[in-house]
C-alpha cells in the first residue's frame, strides 16, 4: 500500500490511517536520492537512457535490452567515480 493519498478515492474526507514513520522516512530518503541522481545525470547517462527508451517504445521487453541496463549501470558508476567528489565526502565507500 503506498504511503501517498489517492486523490481518485471512493470515500472523499475519509480519514488516512496513520502513517509508519520509519516508511515515511525511507519515502523520503528515495526521494533525495532520486534527486541527486537525477541532478548528476552525465549526457552519456542522457544518451543510455534515451536509447533504451527507444527500444521499450519500439517494443522490445526488459530481457532484450538488458547489455543496454548493464551500460547505464557502468556509465552511471564510471560517471559517479570520476566526480571531483567522488562521494567520498558523501556517504560513498572508501
Amino acid at each position: 500500500m503506498s504511503a501517498y493519498h489517492s486523490l481518485n478515492s471512493p470515500y472523499p474526507g475519509t480519514p488516512e490511517p496513520p502513517r509508519d514513520p520509519a516508511a515515511e522516512e525511507r519515502i523520503a530518503a528515495t526521494d533525495r536520492l532520486g534527486d541527486e541522481l537525477l541532478e548528476r545525470k552525465t549526457a552519456r547517462q542522457d544518451d543510455v537512457t534515451r536509447e533504451i527508451y527507444e527500444q521499450l517504445r519500439a517494443g522490445s521487453q526488459v530481457d532484450d535490452i538488458k547489455h543496454l541496463i548493464a551500460r547505464l549501470s557502468r556509465a552511471g558508476t564510471e560517471d559517479a567515480a570520476n566526480r571531483p567528489d567522488a562521494g567520498r565526502n558523501r556517504g560513498g565507500r572508501p
